[in-house]
């Protein structure tokens, strides 16, 4: 179901010194194969190409195949050694371009098969550097979420080791919708993070209307991130600089000049 999340997105850093905050977004959810068609539907709305929301392929994972956004995560699953069926409906939760810009911390690709049978899940995050890595998960706790801890191998923030890991909880796109990503050193958890989102229906007119309700979003999130950057550094938070920690940076996409060794 192409559908909308209105979305509070909470963070709480335990370690080495607290700090919290949350905000308020919304973020789009659709089926890849009817990712196209949707953009002839939607006013305001666009596949690669300018609108006041689009979807753009290149903001998404790309090992160079053709065939967009699902081509390549199929490519990239393979590599992974995840065997998905041809007809499997893949199910995209991300934000969407503002007015040509976007930036997406974090989206979601949820894997069904044709009989609706959930076959993966998996997280595409993004730093600052616009670098992105991707977790797979295949296993399903008893919650009812999909669920992996691993090490991080990326750097997300200047504050947290890439050597941590992530624990990845992700609740299934349904009518209520739940993702945590907590990190942890050591065995100890130092950051939480939350999504709790509400399923709205995709309408030309809710489109538009959000428009207003969450002004500039993409502007927003980056804004965000680096004023919290800033409290932390004035604060005297740990500070890790990209180029300090290259060999825990691994299976990085679109890598940035700062792994490229000397």
């Amino acid at each position: 179901m192409n559908s909308l999340y209105e979305c509070k997105i909470s963070h709480c850093r335990l370690k080495p010194k607290g700090h919290a905050f949350d905000y308020r977004v919304f973020m789009l959810a659709v089926n890849l194969d009817e990712l196209p068609a949707l953009a002839g539907k939607i006013r305001g709305f666009s596949h690669n190409r300018f609108n006041l929301f689009s979807i753009d392929d290149r903001d998404h994972v790309d090992l160079g195949k053709s065939g967009g956004i699902r081509a390549n995560l199929m490519a990239w699953l393979a590599g992974e050694g995840f065997s998905c069926p041809e007809d499997a409906s893949v199910q995209l939760v991300t934000f969407p371009r503002v007015l040509g810009y976007g930036f997406n911390p974090v989206s979601f690709y949820y894997l069904f098969a044709r009989s609706g049978e959930p076959l993966a899940a998996v997280a595409e995050v993004v730093n600052t550097f616009r670098e992105m890595k991707l977790y797979l998960m295949e296993t399903i706790d008893a919650d009812g979420l999909w669920h992996r801890r691993v090490t991080k191998n990326f750097y997300v923030s200047p504050f947290s080791d890439p050597g941590m890991e992530f624990d990845f909880k992700l609740g299934p796109p349904e009518e209520k919708w739940r993702v945590n990503i907590d990190n942890y050193a050591d065995g100890e958890r130092t950051l939480l993070s939350a999504v709790r989102g509400e399923q709205r229906k995709l309408t030309s007119a809710r489109l538009v209307w959000y428009a207003f309700k969450y002004p500039l979003l993409s502007l927003k999130i980056i804004g965000l991130i680096h004023w919290h950057a800033l409290l932390l550094w004035v604060r005297r938070v740990p500070f890790l600089r990209k180029a300090d920690r290259r060999e825990a940076q691994l299976d990085v996409l679109r890598s940035h000049s700062t792994l490229k060794k000397n």
